[in-house]
């Protein structure tokens, strides 16, 4: 049976430095027909020249990157209708025996947004001789942005593994092949058949709700150590081989420090969010608190509600601290930067709006992410919804790219909606101001009254700012 699927040629990693790299000259044209390992394209990077070959036989389908343009490492140079490539007696693609040898395409770790050069593989979903659906989830990496989920390019069998859970993979770089063919849903390599590094499974067997990585479950066999009484120190629990050789009192030589019971290293987002707890710590920052009615508001919201628009009172927080940044105090988005040692104010010359969600993780930890509305206060409110909406959907589905959370120099976070009443939240970096929103509702003393008597709803805002750039009054206003 022909086989007819799309290959992606992305640029590769060419060494620990090398993060972008030129296109000098295609070999092919769209169109053309190519043959697995032929060489495509031409790269020049500021450490050598490289020869990128086609990772499949087939037909060029779309050169996305001209002659003399500069891309980052794991950008996609070409497209390839792999296995229609036009046989030598020049039949038809249809007319083509299709009893040759199969088609091997490589995979490579993805691309993650213009800032992330690197991850963590975090779990294989599938093993050698699998077979796999085109689209259908292979493996989960984790960035210092987010967490990604990479699917197979084609439909066809798993035929080699080339790294292994816990590896920093460099993106573009190779990570597994895959034959090309009929796929089907693959049965996911369950914790008890890991996957190795060099592709072959693991004969190791591992007890029933113990994750442990392949190397991790074969040092144990043969140091004598039950997995099950290992304290896993990976990610979400997985046990790794220093926590099996520190459990391991017949292991050669000083075994690893024991991680304490219950401590787990913070990886991904979470650690990227201590970090940034870290560099908040240099801001010198002040606070505005006032508690306003929000009868106002609540009208407005149950108009566009009666007129059929699906509005949260965080969206009209939102936007009203978009258009009065834009519009009114644009002081409030400028940020603190220290140039050759002097302080410098920055103006991005718009509002870059970022949403604090809090998200529940497949382990049922949970991580503060901050996407983030880019120039917000430039557009009409159907626009920025859209906007917010599409954000908090990719957020909570785990299809946020690295560059939808960069760039915000003013954030709004909602806590009130798990009932705090007040929060005094931390500034970012390369943010001018934070806005916290409390819970609705009556004052103190006149929750069960309140509406007896006419008493309005209230709510108690804070804006957290920068005092290098933004003074108390400028916050007061605002």
């Amino acid at each position: 049976m022909a086989v007819s699927t799309t290959v992606q040629v992305t640029l590769p990693a060419i060494g620990e430095s090398v993060n972008e790299g030129t296109v000098l000259e295609w070999l092919k044209a769209e169109g053309e027909s190519v043959e697995a390992g032929e060489t495509l394209v031409e790269i020049s990077t500021d450490k050598i020249d490289a020869e990128i070959p086609s990772p499949a036989s087939g037909t060029l389908l779309k050169i996305h990157v001209a002659a003399g343009e500069t891309v980052e490492i794991g950008a996609l140079l070409a497209e390839i209708q792999a296995g229609e490539a036009a046989p030598s007696n020049g039949a038809p693609p249809e007319a083509a025996a299709d009893d040759g040898p199969a088609e091997i395409i490589d995979i490579v770790a993805p691309t993650a947004g213009e800032s992330v050069s690197e991850g963590t593989l975090l779990e294989w979903l599938v093993k050698p001789g699998d077979n796999v659906d085109e689209g259908q989830t292979i493996v989960e990496f984790s960035t210092d942005k987010v967490d990604i989920e990479l699917p197979a390019p084609a439909s066809g069998k798993i035929t080699e593994l080339l790294a292994a859970s816990g590896d920093t993979i460099a993106v573009g770089q190779l990570i597994a092949r895959m034959e090309l063919g009929a796929g089907a849903v693959a049965k996911p390599a369950g914790d008890d058949e890991p996957a190795s590094s060099n592709g072959s499974a693991s004969t190791e067997a591992v007890p029933d709700g113990v994750r442990a990585s392949p190397v991790a479950a074969r040092v144990a066999a043969a140091e004598g150590v039950e997995l099950d009484s290992v304290s896993g120190s990976g990610a979400g629990g997985r046990v790794t081989k220093a926590d099996v050789l520190a459990a391991s009192s017949g292991g050669n030589g000083a075994a690893p420090t024991a991680p304490s019971a219950g401590v787990t290293e913070l990886r991904g987002g979470a650690a990227t969010l201590a970090r940034y707890m870290d560099q908040s710590l240099s801001i010198p920052t002040a606070t505005s608190i006032r508690t306003i009615p929000v009868t106002q508001m609540e009208g407005r919201r149950t108009e566009l509600k009666a007129a059929g628009h699906k509005v949260s009172f965080t969206h009209l927080i939102a936007w009203a601290i978009a258009r009065t940044a834009a519009d009114q105090m644009p002081v409030m988005a400028h940020h603190f930067l220290e140039q050759d040692g002097k302080p410098m104010r920055a103006d991005d010359g718009a509002v870059n709006l970022g949403i604090a969600v809090d998200v529940e993780k497949k382990d049922g930890s949970r991580t503060l992410i901050v996407p983030v509305i880019t120039n917000a206060g430039a557009i009409d409110f159907v626009a920025f919804k859209a906007a917010f909406d599409q954000l908090i959907e990719k957020a909570r589905t785990n299809k946020l790219a690295a560059d939808d959370l960069v760039g915000a120099n003013m954030t709004l976070t909602n806590p009130g909606g798990i009932g705090t009443g007040a929060s005094v939240p931390r500034l970012m970096p390369g943010q001018g101001t934070i806005v916290a929103t409390g819970s609705i509702g009556y004052p103190v003393g006149l929750e069960n009254v309140g509406a007896a008597i006419g008493a309005e709803k209230v709510m108690t805002i804070t804006s957290t700012y920068d005092h290098r750039v933004i003074q108390g009054a400028e916050s007061g206003r605002f």
